[in-house]
């Protein structure tokens, strides 16, 4: 199932780029009569519904030519949500003005900054934090965890 996985992956990572999206995510699951193929993708332009049906024709289209699930499984292709975790560099210029959650790499303690994005460039992002005077510089390589944080 594993090399299954990761065919599927593959072809689903190409219909994804032919598309101009990234894939975030894609989950198999189910049992083996009735599959559930669960695919997250985001693209720098945001996410819009013609985009997934886009995807989604695309990979239904790959599956059934390399056939690999049969005819009874279900696709399933959204953009990440705001409760995402943002996994690519690019995905932090969408957000500058909004309110985001790190969580750092390190030896101990998680170290957590929340501010407000103002700025991103190729080695990391710049946070102007509650509170604080001075804004935050935080490189991408030092970052485990982030994520927008919902305005409501």
């Amino acid at each position: 199932m594993a090399v299954e996985n990761e065919r599927l992956r593959a072809v689903i990572e190409v219909c994804a780029e032919r598309a101009s999206a990234h894939l975030l995510e894609m989950r198999l699951r189910g049992d083996a009569g009735k599959p559930v193929i669960e695919v997250f993708i985001d693209a720098e332009q945001g996410v819009t519904t013609e985009l997934c049906a886009a995807v989604s024709r695309s990979v239904a289209a790959a599956i059934e030519g390399k056939n690999f699930l049969g005819a009874g499984y279900r696709l399933n292709v959204s953009s990440p949500g705001i409760d995402r975790p943002l996994v690519f560099p690019w995905q932090y210029a969408k957000h500058v003005g909004r309110t985001l959650r790190m969580t750092l790499r390190g030896t101990g303690d998680a170290i957590v900054h929340a501010g407000t994005l103002v700025a991103v460039d190729a080695g990391g992002v710049t946070l102007n934090e509650r509170g604080g005077e001075t804004p935050v510089r935080i490189a991408f390589d030092t970052i485990a965890d982030a994520r927008v944080v919902a305005p409501w």
